[in-house]
């Protein structure tokens, strides 16, 4: 008997934080910044949680929040680690991002660790 698993749903009644995200492509612009990629905004959920970690070069980090967005937010890149996102007029960094996928392989959020 095969097992039938349902697609998972974003809740869209709990986002109602509004942000604004700048997603960076791996590499640097011949001024040596980063190549900002992407660039959009709307509304999230958003926790706010700390978390202290340890990266793989052996330093302490201190992650702040987490927000997960309605769908793939940025489907043409293939990365999406780096960046920063404005909430409620903060800024934080995009410390690690996060495409979870259903079982027919449709992507129903993108969640981003913040520091």
């Amino acid at each position: 008997m095969a097992l039938k698993v349902k697609n998972l749903r974003f809740p869209k009644e709990l986002a109602n934080t509004p942000f604004e995200i700048e997603l960076e492509q791996t590499g640097i612009s011949e001024e040596g910044e980063p190549i900002s990629t992407f660039k959009d905004g709307g509304k999230c959920i958003f926790s706010e949680k700390s978390k202290r970690i340890i990266d793989e070069n052996g330093r302490k980090i201190m992650l702040s929040g987490k927000i997960a967005i309605e769908g793939d937010i940025a489907p043409d890149l293939k990365i999406i680690a780096s960046g920063n996102v404005l909430i409620y007029g903060r800024k934080y960094e995009i410390y690690a991002g996060y495409r979870p996928r259903n079982p027919d392989g449709s992507i129903f959020m993108t969640e981003f660790d913040l520091m």
